[in-house]
């Protein structure tokens, strides 16, 4: 029998077997056979960041890394009991083996399949079923039961093709700094500004200018894939060169607006023009999302570039693994369930918090299809 539910992160218990997926603070660390985080962002990472160094971790090396560099500015010691899984091997003991799997979402982000003999089970965490310019598509894992995102599970969240999309922040861009009015565009450091940093660098040539957190995850990007272009941190003496200059386009983590954002950062940055800002996420879909950006920070513009998997994705990965069971999890769980269901015609239900005393924690016993396994790491 499979239990898959909430406790301070996502659970999954199988044949005596429990491991625990993306912990958060005061996760239960030491009653799981082995913790295993998809990839590098806060709300992913934010149990690692005050775990004893001795929790046994498995991760790809660059969320290792960024888990690293996080714990260091904080003071903590690194983690010691280290599991790396990429695509290229996954791990391997007498009871499991779990095999790691590209997510799309951002550099490190993986899934994971876990195979215990009588069952073949996935975990995406958050995935992207599209190539971006920084990216490749998620793989389609081979499993029986699947625990999926569905951040953007619902009807509404339908994307506009990429190649389109960054089109028209290309145009934005050249379109405002050719009229000599300065461009900041803000997204997650970790993901969307690497994504932005090669779209502007290499698309226009434009000199990118970075806040400190987006220029140390640039580094991580270069040192594990591949360039990015021509980037400077934005307090730099060359980045401020070239801001004086009024040249350059400036990426910032998104929570570094505020009210009249403009004025704000027109004096942080000694920009000489008033900014135009625009504001890169998938919410931006939602046509409320950006008057109430506009309303409370005085953006200019607002793009629908995510690095999750829109509705029709979702669906579509669904399909492409064909489980008989499905686990939704997070943002949309209830009414993507409800489409799997209804569409695909797979058995599918929300993950429930183990505290919910109204709700059942959905179980699935049933043989799965085992496939055939590649090489595997031994610990």
């Amino acid at each position: 029998m499979c239990k898959v539910f909430y406790d301070r992160g996502l659970v999954i218990e199988v044949n005596n077997l429990k491991f625990l997926f993306d912990p958060k603070m005061n996760a239960d660390f030491n009653s799981a056979n082995l913790v295993l985080v998809s990839h590098g962002h806060k709300d992913h990472i934010s149990g690692l960041v005050e775990a004893s160094r001795g929790m046994r971790v498995g991760a790809s090396r660059i969320t290792h890394e960024i888990t690293r560099l996080v714990r260091e500015k904080r003071e903590k010691k690194v983690l010691e009991n280290i599991i790396y899984l990429e695509r290229e091997f996954g791990i391997k003991t007498e009871e499991f083996s779990i095999e790691a799997y590209d997510a799309g979402h951002c550099m490190g982000s993986m899934q994971f399949k876990i195979d215990t003999g009588e069952h073949l089970i996935g975990y995406t965490g958050d995935i992207n079923f599209c190539e971006s310019v920084t990216e490749r598509k998620a793989d389609v894992m081979d499993c029986d039961v699947l625990v999926i995102e569905a951040t953007f599970g619902s009807e509404e969240y339908v994307f506009p093709d990429r190649e389109e999309l960054n089109a028209e922040i290309l145009d934005y861009v050249e379109r405002n700094v050719s009229n000599g009015i300065p461009v900041i565009l803000t997204g997650y450091s970790l993901g969307k500004c690497q994504e932005l940093t090669r779209l502007i660098s290499k698309g226009l040539g434009y000199d990118v200018l970075v806040s400190g957190q987006i220029f140390d995850f640039n580094n991580i990007f270069e040192r594990y894939k591949s360039g990015l272009g021509k980037y400077l941190q934005i307090d730099s003496e060359e980045g401020k060169e070239v801001i004086e200059e009024g040249g350059g386009v400036i990426l910032l983590p998104q929570f570094r607006l505020t009210k009249d954002a403009p004025d704000r950062l027109a004096k942080n940055f000694n920009l000489s023009t008033l900014p135009n800002i625009a504001v890169c996420t998938g919410w931006a879909i939602n046509r409320s999302f950006f008057f109430a950006m506009q309303q409370a920070y005085n953006v200019d513009a607002a793009f629908p570039l995510s690095s999750h998997a829109d509705f029709n994705q979702l669906l579509e990965y669904v399909a492409a693994v064909e489980p008989s069971q499905v686990y939704t999890t997070f943002g949309n769980p209830v009414n993507l369930a409800k489409q799997i269901r209804k569409k695909l015609k797979i058995n599918a239900q929300p993950v429930v918090n183990r505290m919910q005393q109204t709700l059942d924690i959905y179980t699935v016993d049933q043989e799965p299809q085992i496939g055939t396994k590649p090489d595997n790491q031994e610990i």
